[in-house]
């Protein structure tokens, strides 16, 4: 869906019909005089010069670097790679983030050590006044080689992993240049390269195993970490026997390939246990021009143990030992935990179909949320259903159904009795904490019912760690009603000025909110906005939207630490944001970003908290999605305690508020040589509004 702010904000809401939210909210306060004076007489004729940092804290780095540029003014767009210039390295992903800040991200000579360094000569970029830097800047970062990550411990049986395992293989077809050799960055030892230049569309490499591939009936799932430089691919695997038969014939990976290194597993249709040979097809159907390039594969397993077991990964629900709540719904409320038919292990949940919906079903609520990654999406399970070749569905969701998965059908085809079935999950969100079963979708099972059984839930595969972490950490994916994030943060507005003594009274002729929610609309489509306005321009002025932590609710505590989301190794935050297009239009359209830290510091007895900000020049009256890197923070508020730095900050304590300010005047807020401001100047419908939105999450990465 898409939002506009109207010229008259009182009037959208009207139309709308959205609820006004009263001003208050939270512990936020008006905020601070401006760090230092900003004042000018005369044309600028001062040169702009720029600062190069870095995101490592340690001597060395053992891989890609993100270096930021913070300039001393706006240089507006005069500034882009084609500034930079490189060495010891390869310069990567370029971001203008505004007109005083950028990054590029640079990956070192892969194999050796050495040092990267990053140039900007005189003359390259210039102020809004046509001043060009005089003074050119220079950075650098040592690097040694990154010693190669343990190998993975199997999860199931390893055909082959190029290092202990390393069957004889071929290339054929155009893959005549395969060869055993360490991976890219990312993989462990030695990997299998399949180098396919010219040649056939099916140019291939085929591994001889030592044995036979050990199928069952329920173990039919082949893994393999897999390296590939282009994206939404096919990635194809075949079995054979003996001169090629028997054949499973070609098998697409069960998940979307992406580029860089992920585990992929492939499903095979029908149990042979005659096969001893891996077809690799990768990028089946197009012929790699020469040089051509090159894919990798390791760690090739036969997933689960032999006999039934099951295949290794996190246990989601094995209703033994992990026994999470449950309940049927439409036709499934005879559903129970019991012992399962001959052929399972101990205790199953039972889905008792009879009667009711074509979606009768159960619904299991975890714990604690499903871990996805990019590549860990598959969810296993060791099912028996009473009918062969029927839809067997799962569904993932969050609290109150958003987000959602959507239907998820089983990879495999549906046999009587017991098998291990897999679902893969199409794009990764952190915030599924149930699970929903829908055997035999679309059909009505009649009374007295038939009786569909699952047992050892798993997300297969290890999570990612090490590294000190650097995952996605959500501190809120959207907005549902009573003020609240699907996370259960508060969220709310602030404003004041100096027209009602610097606090609104909740009046809507001057302050107010509104906006959609779930399950009204999709979790990242939900939105809420706040506008503040006054009948003539004010000279003091702020207003503000906050969002508390997940969980946090009436504010910071005054005696005691307050929850959050804790930093660890992620670099930027992600949010998406829109103004007036009043406000946008002025040349004091900056806003402010505050991250306000949990731990409580009590100075002389009074509650103090940690205060990082940032000041963000707008790219866009229409909500627009902002990447702000964490080293652009600046600390504004540090408790008196000495020697702060925002990394060390974000060490000592998680994030308990995020707030997005339009503060201008006398009063606007000042950060890394940039002020904030808001709408003093541009009238619509008689009066001055500052409005701000904010749509969907808010996340770290």
């Amino acid at each position: 869906m898409s939002h506009r702010i109207a010229s008259n904000p009182l009037l959208a809401l009207l139309i709308a019909g959205a609820a006004l939210v009263g001003c208050g909210g939270g512990d936020a306060e008006p905020p601070p005089p401006p760090i230092g004076p900003s004042t000018s007489s005369g044309p600028d004729t001062v040169a702009p010069s720029v600062t190069i940092s870095n995101n490592v804290s340690t001597p060395t780095a053992t891989g890609p670097v993100t270096f930021s540029f913070v300039f001393s003014e706006d240089v507006g767009t005069s500034f882009d790679v084609t500034d930079i210039t490189v060495s010891g390295g390869t310069a990567g992903t370029f971001t203008r983030i505004d007109g005083r800040q950028a990054t590029i991200v640079m990956t070192p000579t892969p194999g050796v050590a050495g040092t990267m360094t990053v140039n900007v000569a005189a003359g390259r970029f210039t102020d809004l006044f046509g001043n060009a830097n005089v003074a050119a800047a220079r950075a650098s970062m040592d690097y040694v080689v990154a010693p190669p990550p343990p190998p993975p411990t199997p999860t199931g049986t390893v055909l082959a992993n190029f290092d202990n395992v390393s069957p004889p293989f071929a290339g054929f077809e155009g893959g005549d240049g395969s060869a055993v050799e360490a991976g890219p960055a990312g993989g462990s030892g030695n990997a299998l390269k399949v180098l396919r230049s010219g040649g056939q569309v099916f140019a291939l490499a085929i591994v001889t195993l030592p044995s036979n591939v050990a199928l069952e009936a329920g173990r039919k799932t082949i893994s393999a970490r897999v390296y590939s430089p282009t994206a939404n691919i096919p990635m194809v695997l075949k079995l054979e026997g003996p001169g090629g038969n028997p054949s499973s014939g070609d098998i697409q990976a069960n998940e979307v390939v992406v580029v860089g290194w992920q585990t992929l597993t492939w499903t095979v249709n029908a149990v042979n246990t005659n096969y001893n040979v891996l077809v690799l097809l990768p990028n089946l159907g197009t012929v790699d021009a020469p040089p051509g390039k090159a894919y990798y594969f390791d760690d090739i397993q036969l997933l689960g143990t032999a006999s039934g077991g099951g295949a290794s990964g996190t246990v989601l629900a094995n209703f033994d030992s992990v026994s999470p709540p449950f309940a049927g719904f439409e036709g499934g409320d005879g559903s129970a935990v019991e012992a399962g038919p001959a052929g399972g292990s101990g205790n199953a949940l039972k889905v008792l179909r009879s009667g009711g919906q074509v979606f009768a079903l159960a619904i299991v609520t975890l714990p604690s949320n499903v871990a996805l990654e990019a590549g860990r999406k598959t969810i296993s399970a060791r099912v028996y259903s009473p009918t062969a070749n029927i839809p067997m569905v799962l569904k993932l969701e969050g609290p109150g159904g958003n987000p959602s998965s959507g239907d998820i059908q089983a990879n495999e085809a549906v046999v009587v009795g017991w098998q291990t079935l897999t679902w893969t999950v199409n794009a990764v969100n952190t915030n599924y904490n149930v699970l929903v079963l829908l055997p035999n979708l679309g059909t009505v099972d009649a009374p007295p019912g038939k009786a569909y059984y699952f047992d050892d839930i798993q997300l297969l595969g290890t999570a990612s760690g090490g590294g000190g972490g650097g995952g996605l950490q959500t501190f809120s994916s959207g907005f549902v009603a009573g003020n609240r994030t699907v996370e259960g943060g508060e969220f709310g507005g602030f404003s004041g000025s100096n027209q009602d003594n610097f606090a609104c009274s909740g009046d809507p002729a001057w302050c107010g909110g509104g906006g959609d929610t779930t399950p009204g609309v999709a979790a990242d489509t939900s939105f809420f906005f706040y506008y503040y306005q006054t009948p003539t321009p004010a000279t003091a002025e702020y207003m503000g939207i906050f969002v508390l932590a997940p969980g946090l609710t009436g504010g910071l505590s005054g005696t005691a630490d307050s929850t959050g989301v804790q930093i660890n190794g992620q670099t930027a935050m992600k949010f998406k944001l829109g103004q007036n297009p009043e406000w946008f239009g002025t040349a004091t359209n900056k806003f402010a970003v505050d991250l306000t830290l949990g731990k409580r510091y009590p100075p002389n007895g009074n509650t103090c908290r940690l205060q990082l900000r940032t000041i963000v020049t707008p790219t866009a009256a229409a909500a627009t999605a902002y990447t702000v890197p964490l080293s652009a923070f600046s600390v504004v508020q540090d408790c008196g305690v000495g020697g702060l730095t925002v990394a060390s900050a974000l060490a000592a304590s998680p994030i308990s508020q995020v707030s997005f300010q339009g503060v201008g005047g006398s009063i606007a807020l000042s950060a890394g040589g940039q002020t904030s401001g808001a709408n003093l100047s541009v009238a619509a419908g008689g009066v001055y509004p500052t409005t701000l939105v904010v749509v969907g999450g808010i996340t770290f990465e």
